[in-house]
């Protein structure tokens, strides 16, 4: 993966503050805005730069017009075991999927596996992020979700809706997790297991892929809104933390003689560069991010934002 053409490089730290203040201007509440932060700049850090800060133009307007809850009220609306449902009350994605695979997490502390489904939220964003929040209790996470597609017009709706997926497995403390970020698009050699994973998104009861396109911006209470589903695995539930980890750690030195690369390894090296060299914008996504300053009166947060990096 190459780097982007940067129109400005900035420091993480501080696309993080001016991302959660840019939210906080139109009354989101700061925990929200926080996470919803992390969830855009951890796209950046590890190269999935489509579910950045590009987006956040899109947030603030869809927050500010009420298409989006400014004020949402999840809520866990069934369980079961080690199974909920979340009603994500038409918030933005990012929050709802961090609630999300924070009740996966506490079932599968009591269960060894923890699965929430969920209806009523919004695009969430990279999914790997939101499947890696269960590595710090020593857990794998599991996140699917469905896309909405584009409207037929004279086509046929599609089978399925996109679907994508993330995964976070940890390997061991001598090298970064298993990570994966993947799109299953709605056709082609992809649409079968494109529709066996949209039908799994839609136990919580999210919207099918023709109610999606047909939908107005703002979903009613009836309609299912966009769907994810949210699985963690506690490893100790399955096998002693110690055998599993010497497994790994075998496994890894086979991939290395291969010279094989491991999902997640690439996403590290990025990582790396950027915490160290700062955020790289493309041109585009920089002065989309300086007029919503404007607009907002985030004058001085900008400068800071520009202050911390360097053009080019």
């Amino acid at each position: 993966m190459t780097e982007p053409a940067a129109g400005l490089r900035v420091r993480h730290h501080r696309l993080h503050f001016f991302t959660r203040e840019a939210l906080k201007r139109v009354r989101f509440p700061t925990l929200l805005a926080s996470q919803t932060a992390d969830a855009l700049v951890a796209a950046h850090l590890t190269g999935a730069d489509d579910d950045g800060v590009g987006w956040l133009p899109d947030l603030v307007d869809g927050l500010s017009t009420r298409h989006l809850n400014p004020e949402p009220r999840m809520r866990v609306v069934a369980s079961s075991g080690a199974v909920a449902v979340l009603d994500g009350d038409n918030a933005p994605g990012p929050p709802v999927a961090h609630r999300a695979m924070r009740e996966a997490a506490s079932l599968a502390r009591s269960h060894g596996v923890g699965a929430v489904a969920v209806r009523r939220s919004n695009r969430p964003g990279a999914l790997g992020h939101f499947a890696g929040l269960a590595l710090h209790n020593q857990m794998a996470g599991l996140a699917l979700t469905t896309g909405r597609p584009a409207p037929a017009g004279e086509t046929l709706m599609p089978a399925a809706a996109p679907v994508r997926i993330g995964c976070a497995i940890p390997l061991a403390e001598i090298a970064p997790p298993l990570r994966l970020d993947l799109h299953l698009s709605d056709g082609g050699d992809d649409a079968g297991l494109a529709l066996a994973l949209e039908t799994l998104v839609l136990f919580g009861g999210g919207a099918l892929a023709s109610e999606m396109a047909a939908a107005s911006p703002r979903p009613e209470p009836l309609h299912g809104g966009v769907g994810h589903l949210f699985l963690a695995f506690r490893v100790r539930a399955f096998a002693p933390w110690a055998g599993f980890r010497n497994r790994m750690v075998e496994r890894l030195e086979h991939l290395r003689r291969a010279r094989a690369e491991w999902p997640g390894q690439r996403a590290a090296e990025i990582e790396e560069r950027r915490r160290t060299f700062g955020i790289p914008l493309e041109s585009e996504t920089a002065s989309a991010l300086e007029q919503l300053a404007r607009r907002l009166d985030l004058g001085t947060e900008w400068r800071r934002l520009v202050s911390s990096g360097r053009r080019g």
